[in-house]
């Protein structure tokens, strides 16, 4: 893959226009998400990013639905774990999904685009091979096939779930989120109404834990997924510590 993201989202231009093909149209799509919303992908706007007219990116893929397809399967291919090593899988796994996270947020919203698009036919061959791979890994710690399964698509949800609910905020607040917001403890959506907003509402009365986390410094991102990988970690630990359940 290029390091080099600018010369990524070009295609090569033959009489200034670009050469496309089923792959870069793909790509293109992706980098497109880089920088706006998934709704925003359209086939007319991502025609526009290309300088090309709609009708062109038909030749490569059929639909929408097949474009998002061909992005999602990019996506799989391009992540490269680092080595799970069963001997010290606690660290290794911590390292795993830690990569995971940055695979994840090197194209933010694609997850859940693909979700809620459910693009199902995007089933790359490096995908497969990683999800077994995982699952291999934890049947090595100890746990029995059908939690090795379980182990394997809770790690995903959790890295996942973790970077398009709470990455995502920091690394592209939305337009209604203030950032400063974000470095307040609790946030402003856990504390009560003010007095001229809640006439209608119903009196929340003492909040004794809230109020108290004003006293703590806010945690970071990173500090928070570290938190989720000692929950997970110690979780599959317990659960490898009693076989046959």
């Amino acid at each position: 893959m290029s390091s080099n993201p600018a010369a990524r989202r070009r295609p090569t231009h033959r009489k200034g226009r670009p050469t496309l093909t089923r792959e870069s149209v793909g790509r293109a799509a992706l980098d497109f998400l880089d920088h706006h919303g998934p709704a925003e992908l359209t086939m007319r706007s991502l025609a526009a990013d290309l300088g090309v007219s709609p009708r062109a990116l038909y030749n490569y893929v059929e639909d929408r639905r097949d474009l998002l397809t061909v992005a999602a399967e990019l996506f799989e291919s391009e992540w490269r774990p680092p080595e799970l090593e069963s001997g010290r899988w606690r660290e290794s796994l911590r390292a795993y999904c830690r990569a995971l996270r940055a695979h994840y947020r090197s194209h933010p919203g694609m997850t859940t685009l693909a979700l809620t698009e459910n693009i199902t036919m995007a089933r790359h061959p490096t995908m497969l091979r990683n999800v077994d791979t995982l699952i291999g890994f934890f049947e090595a710690v100890g746990l029995s096939l059908q939690d090795a399964y379980r182990a394997c698509m809770e790690t995903i949800r959790l890295v996942a779930g973790f970077v398009e609910l709470q990455d995502i905020v920091y690394d592209r607040p939305p337009a209604h989120v203030n950032p400063a917001d974000l470095a307040q403890l609790p946030p402003p959506w856990l504390r009560p109404k003010e007095p001229e907003d809640s006439a209608d509402s119903e009196p929340v009365g003492d909040l004794p834990h809230l109020t108290r986390l004003g006293e703590l410094e806010p945690d970071s991102p990173d500090t928070l997924f570290a938190f989720s990988l000692d929950i997970l970690v110690e979780g599959i630990a317990a659960r490898a510590a009693r076989p046959g359940e």
